[in-house]
């Protein structure tokens, strides 16, 4: 698979309704995951927050309690270890103090040492001190976020600060937590979801399987048998169970309706033959008794003569339309096929030779191949195949016209075309040209009478080996194909 194809595959339009429904309701639940984990990890952030306040204001009094210890005015390592070497107070405290004679802090070191505030942290602690009491910044070099609350005392502010370490490792392992729980449980709530809803939505891939298999079902004629969708289990849902069975209801009055035209066409087809049949012993009569009536000798009046003439000719044409659908009849129920060998360069030969003769005012062409072109199937009804598209090709076009025949190898099948560079066929025209009783209008060249029966035959012969025939046409250019398979 391409990258292209892979990456259109991934877009939601190529999704089924199972993948769509699965992934509409595991985003729900990461947002849902995701919201809550949010909420929570912010409320609990605001309470330990508040809890390292309240220790800020605890040590916030501690310095009140030890005020003017040391030199007034400042903070000293001696006062420090007072107030943050005392019970409770954790490592890494700040404390500062800021009268007008400047300002001075220290802080409790990791290994419980005090250490001395520089100048630049002083000055990134204590300015642009926001309106509340409380705020959270790093004070740098080596000193990670810290929580300060400020407080006036005694004519002086005292600015005590504890790490947020222990605030954002609790939030950091609880968030950690949560989001491989989370994952965990979409990817557990995924696959139940998506095992309930393959469970669910089944009758519909069922129903599905029965509309593709009717889908690829040859309509056209015969007998037709129709897939039915599986009968679903007690106990599904009412919209499915009406789904299904409104299918079954419709594909049993479809199935209803193909039998009912199966059988008509039958009764048609037989109707037909039978029809054909009886009025072959008529029209033989006919002919037969007009031209024993011209060979008699007797003297008749031109119109008699005329009149006899006539009749002579349209029981000819009557019996060849009478053989045609004849013809048509058995083809239709599988009869007249024989299947032996067929070697068609020499029909085709024959044919073309024939053609040439009937219309010598043509240029026939035939372009015979090397190679073998032997199909199995029926001489006598692939000779009349080659001889209505001669025939179409000589009657529908005007004198001068090229004919030009030839036959290809391709593996398994044999391709026969026959083109001509007369008018053309009207588009209009080629959709219906292979049905019965269809004839060409003023546009191609009118010699003979046509029953229109002959590319119904031909096409009618074609499918009956297993084949096809097909047209294409414009102006200057009419390709007639026909298609047979080998065996």
């Amino acid at each position: 698979m391409t990258e292209r194809a892979t990456l259109r595959s991934l877009r939601p339009a190529h999704w089924s309704l199972r993948t769509r429904l699965v992934a509409a309701l595991a985003f729900t639940v990461i947002v849902l995951s995701g919201t809550i984990a949010l909420i929570g990890l912010t409320s609990l952030r605001a309470s330990l927050i508040e809890q390292l306040d309240g220790e800020l204001g605890m040590l916030s009094s501690r310095v009140m309690i030890t005020g003017g210890v040391g030199v007034p005015g400042q903070v000293t390592k001696s006062d420090v270890s007072v107030i943050v070497e005392g019970p409770g107070v954790a490592a890494g405290a700040i404390v500062i103090r800021v009268d007008p004679d400047g300002a001075t802090g220290a802080y409790l070191d990791t290994d419980y040492s005090v250490q001395m505030l520089s100048t630049q942290q002083l000055a990134k602690i204590l300015n642009n001190w926001p309106s509340a009491s409380h705020r959270e910044l790093s004070p740098g070099e080596g000193l990670g976020g810290y929580r300060f609350a400020l407080e006036q005392r005694d004519g002086a502010t005292v600015v005590t600060g504890l790490p947020l370490t222990s605030v954002e490792r609790t939030i950091s392992s609880l968030g950690l937590t949560m989001a491989t729980v989370a994952v965990l449980g979409c990817l557990l709530f995924g696959s139940l979801a998506a095992w309930y809803m393959r469970h669910e939505l089944r009758p519909l891939e069922l129903v599905a399987a029965a509309a593709e298999e009717v889908a690829n079902t040859s309509l056209e004629h015969g007998s037709v048998e129709l897939q039915r969708a599986e009968e679903l289990r007690p106990g599904s849902a009412g919209e499915l169970t009406r789904l299904v069975s409104g299918f079954n209801a419709m594909i049993d009055q479809v199935t209803h309706a193909f039998r009912a035209r199966h059988e008509s066409e039958k009764k048609m087809r037989r109707f037909v033959a039978d029809a054909s049949h009886e009025l072959r012993t008529p029209l033989a009569s006919i002919r037969g008794y007009s031209e024993l009536t011209k060979r008699m000798g007797l003297e008749l009046p031109q119109d008699v003569v005329y009149a006899l003439g006539r009749i002579e000719s349209e029981s000819v044409r009557m019996t060849a339309l009478v053989e045609d659908l004849l013809l048509l009849a058995r083809i239709d129920e599988g009869k007249e096929i024989a299947r032996d060998p067929v070697d068609l360069v020499v029909l085709i030969s024959d044919a073309v030779n024939d053609a040439a003769a009937a219309g010598s005012d043509h240029e026939w062409i035939w372009e015979a191949p090397e190679e073998d072109t032997t199909v199995i199937g029926d001489g006598a009804r692939l000779q009349q195949v080659m001889v209505n598209l001669l025939a179409n090709a000589r009657v529908h076009t005007p004198a001068g016209t090229s004919v030009r025949v030839s036959a290809v190898n391709r593996p398994g099948w044999v391709s026969i075309t026959v083109r001509d560079d007369g008018p053309g066929i009207p588009e209009e025209q080629l959709p219906s040209l292979f049905e019965r009783f269809t004839r060409g209008d003023s546009s191609r060249t009118r010699v003979t009478g046509s029953t229109g029966l002959g590319l119904a035959i031909t096409q009618a012969i074609a499918q009956a080996h297993g084949g096809s025939v097909r047209v294409t046409s414009s102006p200057g250019d009419t390709c007639f194909t026909v298609e047979l398979p080998r065996g």
